[in-house]
């Protein structure tokens, strides 16, 4: 009985490490789109680096791009004040350029059953 409930309680911490881990970065670290895709909750600052693999606009004339690792593929509102930034237009892809992305975890001016990063800086990253 003792042996049964001491490993399940290491079940049980071994499931919560990495959404406590998660959880402690805040943001800071950059992380792989399928880490972000398990573990992110509404609200949370996610940092992601990637390529554009394709575009739309969103509510309005917003612009969401479509961005890749090796790992998935994110949805990403770009605001106005970032556009600028991305070597891209609606339906177009950004080839070889690489970004980091940093901002909210959330579905506004994304469809509705559709989350995303609500991009609050990109940054450019030298290509190889």
């Amino acid at each position: 009985m003792l042996h049964s409930r001491s490993l399940s309680l290491a079940l049980l911490v071994a499931l919560l490490v990495p959404a406590l881990a998660w959880k402690g970065e805040n943001g800071g670290s950059v992380r792989l789109i399928a880490e972000v895709l398990e573990y992110a909750e509404s609200g949370d600052i996610v940092t992601i680096e990637g390529r554009v693999a394709d575009s739309t606009t969103g509510s309005g004339s917003l612009l969401v791009a479509i961005f890749e690792d090796a790992s998935g593929q994110v949805p990403v509102a770009v605001p106005d004040s970032l556009m600028r930034q991305l070597d891209v237009r609606t339906g177009e892809a950004t080839g070889g350029q690489r970004y980091r992305v940093t901002g909210r975890w959330r579905h506004k001016q994304m469809d509705q059953e559709v989350w995303g990063i609500q991009a609050q800086q990109i940054e450019r990253l030298q290509t190889p």
